[in-house]
């Protein structure tokens, strides 16, 4: 049995943030030759339940590990099996210092966009991308009352390339930060990232660590891609995720997970 792990932007869906039947086929393919097949994503999981359902988790099983590994959802038993959160007095000063730093904040609650205002840096972009419906909470801080996998801030690149290195450098010790994009820094609880995730999800299924497969193309797929037996480098991915990566493949927009499977795995 091989387990096989799919970031999702920029690795399983193609640039229109589309799955297609290509890649859909392939991965069902793998599952009839005893793969069990993960998403493991930094999105939060209402933004990704839809991509599980097209690749029918909820009818024939399949695990949603998201928020970069701090929460492992099982769509078939409708559970999560796995959480990791963030302290909530830290995460309330954490967020206190990124809004001091001039940080956008964004929290996912029960489906949700969770932000204190509007025009927060490429909450259109999110809106769209993962079709989540956007609450606006004026003092998200005061209002934590709920278990958080993950926070992310936002701003323009230019302002997160500096103001992201002082937060790291001030709370790297107690947390994960990563930058999942240019404008984005993601805050997950200490050690919790998609390969420990990977990991965690082998020893779910007793499936050993060699035996898993791991398809990226960005910084915050690093770790999965490191972890994993081995990992995969998309076409299209950053130059430091291919250096890392046992092998590369097509890119997003050439079916690069259905190309690996089909010559690497499944033999077609």
């Amino acid at each position: 049995m091989k387990l096989i792990a799919v970031d999702l932007d920029g690795t399983l869906l193609n640039s229109k943030n589309e799955l297609t039947d290509s890649t859909k086929e392939a991965l069902i393919d793998a599952r009839k030759q005893d793969c069990k097949v993960v998403i493991i994503s930094g999105r939060d999981y209402h933004a990704c339940k839809h991509i599980g359902k097209a690749l029918d988790f909820d009818k024939l099983g399949g695990l949603i590990s998201s928020s970069n590994g701090a929460n492992v959802y099982d769509m078939k038993n409708k559970k999560s099996i796995i959480n990791h959160y963030l302290d909530r007095d830290l995460a309330q000063e954490m967020i206190d210092y990124g809004k001091d730093l001039g940080l956008d904040l964004i929290i996912n609650k029960d489906g949700k966009i969770l932000v204190e205002k509007e025009d927060t840096y490429s909450l259109d972009f999110l809106r769209k991308k993962n079709k989540m419906e956007v609450e606006l909470v004026p003092d998200l801080s005061k209002s934590i009352d709920f278990g958080v996998n993950k926070i992310l801030f936002s701003k323009a690149p230019h302002i997160m390339e500096t103001q992201s290195k002082i937060f790291i450098d001030k709370y790297k010790d107690l947390v994960n930060p990563i930058r999942s994009m240019p404008q984005f820094l993601d805050i997950m609880p200490k050690g919790i990232n998609k390969g420990r995730s990977l990991l965690e999800i082998a020893d779910y299924y007793g499936i050993d660590h060699e035996d898993t497969i791991a398809f990226g193309d960005e910084i915050n797929d690093i770790e999965m891609i490191k972890a994993a037996g081995r990992g995969i480098a998309m076409g299209n991915a950053s130059e430091i995720i291919k250096e890392v990566a046992d092998n590369i493949t097509l890119t997003n927009d050439q079916d690069g997970i259905a190309h690996y499977i089909r010559e690497k795995i499944i033999g077609q």
